[in-house]
């Protein structure tokens, strides 16, 4: 039997963090539907505070740490949730991100009050600039955007809201770091939902499918290049991968084009602006229609931070 994720000395509020999250948006089309040739439940947290599923697993880290000052790398989504949370918490933040971010993903982040921290990543990793930060700032906790249990624990709350979903036979869901992923069968097993969870994973970034088919942890080998930012991690969490590799139904692997024509066709026929990392459960059932065949998917949407010019460009073909 799985155990919980943190032991009984550790307390985690979950009520507390359901509480300060919006719940997720849940959206049918029939235009997407007669595309697809299938039905398909959109799970949207491009509504969700700061734009994504990244405020339910900030709020929940920060809500449990200690120390008065975070520090975390983010591509974006991450960083402007912990500013956020830090925010509402009375807390410092501070955040290092790669200086090709979304401009719209920086802005956030000084807009709810933490410091931002740019490197340049051909010189200096996330990970090497934040542990420099560290030694500089006290009382500090470096927070990991995915491979944390309050971060798992925060996104489960997700997990718990699609359990009270009917007529769905599975799920798929955008990976980076594994994250969302892992919350998503933690927050569906702790409602006693048995349903298969699908990752989805973009071919240049495919540390995550590489690491099931080989059955350990593997690594790329540096910042993959896909236009999924959210998915630019170097490997799976450490307690993701534990829990993926037991759970998930597997994880399938997308071309970038079909992450571009998975957003172009949410916003021509659903109406919604999804960033690239948010439209890869679309482009997995796009590239992967033999393997779903017949199935009555969820999507999870996870976020729709994204800087207009890019976007305009995406959508404009």
């Amino acid at each position: 039997m799985q155990q919980d994720l943190l032991p009984a000395n550790a307390p985690y509020d979950l009520e507390e963090v359901r509480r300060h999250c919006m719940q997720t948006t849940i959206i049918t089309s029939r235009r997407l539907d007669e595309d697809l040739k299938t039905k398909v439940v959109l799970a949207s947290e491009t509504f969700q505070h700061t734009g994504s599923f990244k405020f339910r697993a900030a709020f929940g880290a920060a809500l449990h740490s200690r120390a008065d000052h975070l520090l975390a790398a983010s591509s974006g989504n991450f960083g402007q949730a912990l500013a956020c949370a830090a925010a509402m918490l009375g807390k410092k933040c501070s955040i290092v991100m790669p200086e090709g971010a979304a401009a719209t993903k920086k802005e956030a982040v000084l807009h709810y009050g933490a410091q931002l921290h740019l490197v340049d990543t051909a010189r200096e990793t996330r990970k090497a600039a934040v542990e420099r930060l560290a030694a500089q700032i006290e009382n500090v906790e470096v927070l990991s955007a995915y491979d944390d249990e309050r971060v798992i624990l925060g996104n489960s709350t997700l997990g718990e809201e699609i359990a009270r979903i009917d007529n769905i036979d599975c799920v798929l869901v955008p990976v980076g770091g594994g994250g969302l992923l892992s919350g998503i069968i933690e927050g569906l097993r702790r409602q006693g939902k048995d349903i298969p969870v699908w990752g989805a994973e973009p071919k240049l970034a495919n540390d995550g499918a590489r690491s099931l088919r080989a059955g350990e942890l593997l690594a790329n080998s540096n910042e993959p290049a896909t236009i999924a930012d959210g998915a630019r991690t170097i490997s799976l969490g450490v307690k993701n991968f534990a829990l993926i590799k037991e759970k998930a139904a597997g994880i399938l692997e997308v071309e970038e084009e079909s992450i571009a024509r998975a957003l172009v066709k949410l916003f021509h026929l659903a109406n919604l602006k999804v960033e690239p990392t948010g439209a890869l459960a679309l482009a997995a059932l796009l590239d992967h229609k033999e393997k779903l065949a017949g199935k009555k998917p969820l999507l999870v949407l996870s976020g729709g931070n994204v800087d207009p010019s890019n976007y305009s460009r995406l959508i404009s073909g």
